[in-house]
């Protein structure tokens, strides 16, 4: 059986339980799962039920880590340990078509051209009768020598060269190919002709860019550039006035990304930059992984993050910076594997016990009085804390009348929590901490307990509700009357520790409660009292008027 991307919803998934527990017991079933990051609850326990008569594999790390716990492991070959990142060939040309409105994109992307060994080829509508002044444009804004196309020129490095008004501009054999043969697509130079010639020259070195303009022109020939695996990124539509040219080149679903021209000026660089060494242009790293994909961890603290880049490198094979940087940005899969390796999941039930003591002490009888409870577990990773805390109040009888909120930024982290199952072999631990934070009562009460794993029961489970939120860039949620922020603030440098918390101080009621990491601090800025501060850092927020 072959999966791919999602098996999420309801026909899709009792399709699936149908066709396992179909399974003869003499046969050996195998399953595969492409760039499928995480299962839903009934899959997983499906799995594992038959996971004698089964051979599993996944092309994903994180969903064999996930599965491996309930015991899959001897059975389950995780396919991607061994795989390398794939590295296109470096770009050895850049190949850039547009027609009305497209010289406000072209001159900034110039103007920020990395001077490297490439060659450049610019095809833009320009009508025959008009003499091009584009030439003398580009020549100003760039150290690459500017070029008007002559017929049967030698195609050099480090050099630019525009298609002349009413020629067509081919490349081959190295070499410039000029000619008047008839109008492709209602245009002469055509940028589809160009493309088609460039990509058969150039093949998977060749980045080709389509700005502005009417009509379609340059957007049939961008299958066959995909064919050749040639790079293909459109200009966001909405900057353009005259669109008709990204919106059809859309439509073909030929392209490998659509940016802006800021994103795209950011694009180049990221590919087009010599080796690099990670702690020198960290900061330049972050900046693009921010304007690309809208992810921001410019202000984490950079320690961190270089071990954790060095890490995935290592993981996929990969020493030099330059290429990983490459394959980040060529492909959003590996970006998303890199997202996931920033996330930090170091958790577990009633984690700290003696912090969940404090808090049985400190603050649930004042909780007790509220006619309800809202709770916010910022970070929550695989769902350990906001359920420790479910078990927490509803051991203390306040859990009828509590909503807990959890949320982390790492999305496939979340899918497990929801699934609320963790390995048996966890449990013992589990049960320690409980006991020692306190705990009085059965703690099997709240669990489903298997051979092989736990599920969490679901009077605790309807009490959590997980989202996807990310503290550095999204505001306030709600107004909560406990937030558990631990170790999360220690990952973040000053300025975002103080932005973060302003979040968070928004988020907190009057008299609510806050709970740090044992590492962490409350900003001098804001108003606390402190509850218990010499090891577990519980506060709680004046009540100004």
């Amino acid at each position: 059986m072959l999966i791919e991307n999602s098996i999420d919803q309801r026909e899709d998934i009792e399709l699936f339980l149908n066709e396992i527990n179909n399974i003869n017991k003499k046969i050996s079933y195998e399953i595969t799962f492409i760039d499928v990051k995480s299962l839903p609850l009934m899959v997983v326990k499906g799995l594992i039920k038959r996971k004698d008569r089964l051979t599993v594999e996944t092309t994903q790390k994180s969903l064999w880590i996930y599965l491996s716990k309930f015991g899959i492991v001897n059975s389950y070959k995780n396919i991607l340990i061994d795989k390398k990142i794939k590295i296109k060939k470096p770009i050895n040309a850049i190949a850039i078509g547009g027609s009305a409105g497209s010289i406000e994109g072209l001159v900034p992307i110039i103007k920020s051209l990395p001077y490297v060994d490439i060659s450049v080829f610019i095809i833009i509508h320009i009508l025959p009768n008009k003499k091009s002044v584009l030439a003398q444009l580009l020549e100003n804004e760039t150290n690459y020598k500017v070029f008007e196309a002559k017929d049967n020129m030698k195609v050099k490095k480090n050099c630019i060269y525009i298609a002349p008004p009413d020629f067509h501009m081919e490349c081959e054999n190295g070499f410039i190919k000029l000619d008047q043969s008839d109008h492709f697509n209602y245009a002469r130079p055509s940028i589809d002709v160009s493309f088609h010639s460039l990509s058969k020259q150039y093949k998977d070195s060749l980045l080709a860019i389509l700005l502005c303009g009417y009509m379609d022109d340059g957007t049939k020939s961008l299958k066959y550039l995909k064919k050749n695996s040639s790079t293909i990124i459109v200009q966001d539509p909405n900057e353009c006035e005259a669109a008709d040219i990204p919106l059809n080149a859309i439509i073909t679903k030929a392209y490998c990304k659509i940016l802006s021209i800021n994103q795209i000026i950011d694009y180049i660089k990221a590919i087009l930059v010599v080796d690099i060494d990670i702690r020198d242009e960290l900061n330049n790293f972050l900046d693009k992984l921010f304007t690309i994909y809208g992810y921001d961890f410019r202000s984490y603290d950079k320690g961190s993050l270089s071990r954790r880049i060095e890490l995935t490198m290592q993981s996929y094979g990969v020493d030099n910076f330059k290429q990983f940087e490459q394959a980040i940005f060529e492909d959003d899969e590996m970006f998303d594997k890199l997202l996931r390796e920033f996330s930090i999941n170091v958790t577990s039930f009633f984690r700290n016990p003696l912090m969940y003591k404090s808090l049985r002490e400190n603050v649930l009888t004042t909780l007790n009085s509220y006619p309800s409870i809202r709770v916010w577990c910022a970070g929550c990773s695989r769902g350990d804390e906001p359920y420790s805390v479910a078990i927490m109040l509803d051991e203390a009888g306040l859990l009828n009348k509590s909503q807990i909120y959890a949320t982390d930024f790492n999305s496939t982290i979340l899918n497990e929590a929801v699934n609320g199952l963790y390995p048996k072999d966890e449990y013992e631990k589990f049960k320690l901490n409980y006991t020692q934070s306190g705990g009085k009562k059965d703690f099997d009460d709240w669990f489903d307990v298997q051979d092989t794993y736990i599920e969490v029961n679901k009077k605790i489970h309807d009490k959590v509700l997980f989202f996807k939120h990310n503290l550095v860039t999204d505001g306030s949620i709600n107004e909560f009357n406990l937030i558990f922020c631990r170790n999360v603030l220690i990952y973040f440098d000053k300025a975002l520790q103080k932005r973060v918390f302003r979040t968070i101080d928004e988020s907190l009621a009057r008299n609510g409660f806050l709970v740090l990491g044992e590492s962490e601090m409350s900003n001098d800025k804001y108003d606390y009292n402190i509850i218990d501060e010499n090891r577990f850092k519980i506060y709680r927020k004046r009540n100004k008027i």
